[in-house]
């Protein structure tokens, strides 16, 4: 009897001490940070967001020869890493080399990571821009080839890259958390920078899974 006493009691305090634990662990060692212009909202910081929709090839092309929308939504992607491919890159594939490194010796390590790689096309048969980068996503689902509007291209660049460090452009890496704030950028071109984006990813999705089950304690215990 005081053994089943003493382990319902033990199960009461887990959530209480899985919480105290996280606290104290690598999960909140470290804050990433937020980029792009903030705002204040009385004593609060408001961070910027980016917007999460793109374009796919339709899976018919009909007469109206035009793309449909992909929404990266929180459910699905809750965090994922994107870069933008302009048209003057066709031939660099050097630009991704780094993710294309971890795809032939690490393909384990970046398996749940959504690797999203934007380029530039005006129509669905419009799409060989990067036709050598876009092999990374035949045998690769994690990793999506998504385009945008050649014409209004350089909106992305505007969008994600606004008040960016100084030395980061196109083909970059943008992470993006579940709020879609921007929280980390990496030079695709280096294996170092991918495993600094798996690891940044690791880190935000145990913080998002730890606020996650706090909220979810606090529901419970009503």
């Amino acid at each position: 009897m005081k053994n089943k006493k003493l382990i319902f009691f033990v199960i009461l305090l887990l959530p209480a001490l899985f919480k105290i634990i996280l606290e104290f662990t690598t999960i909140n060692s470290r804050k990433l940070p937020y980029y792009g212009p903030k705002s204040l909202n009385g004593k609060d910081t408001v961070f910027y967001k980016v917007n999460s929709s793109f374009k796919s090839i339709p899976t018919k092309i009909d007469s109206s020869d035009t793309f449909e929308p992909f929404i990266l939504d929180t459910i699905n992607y809750p965090l994922f890493a994107v870069c933008f491919i302009k048209q003057s890159y066709k031939k660099d594939n050097y630009r991704l080399a780094g993710l294309s490194e971890y795809v032939q010796y690490k393909k384990d390590k970046i398996k749940l990571i959504p690797f999203v790689i934007v380029t530039p096309a005006s129509a669905p048969n419009d799409t060989a821009c990067l036709r050598e980068m876009e092999k990374l996503s035949i045998e690769n689902k994690n990793i999506l080839s998504l385009y945008w509007n050649t014409s209004s291209f350089d909106s992305l660049n505007e969008a994600y890259f606004k008040k960016k460090p100084v030395y980061i452009d196109y083909s970059f890496f943008v992470l993006v958390d579940k709020k879609r704030h921007i929280r980390g950028y990496y030079d695709g071109r280096y294996v170092s920078e991918i495993k600094r984006l798996t690891e940044e990813y690791q880190h935000l999705r145990l913080k998002e899974e730890k606020d996650q089950m706090i909220i979810s304690n606090k529901i419970e215990s009503k």
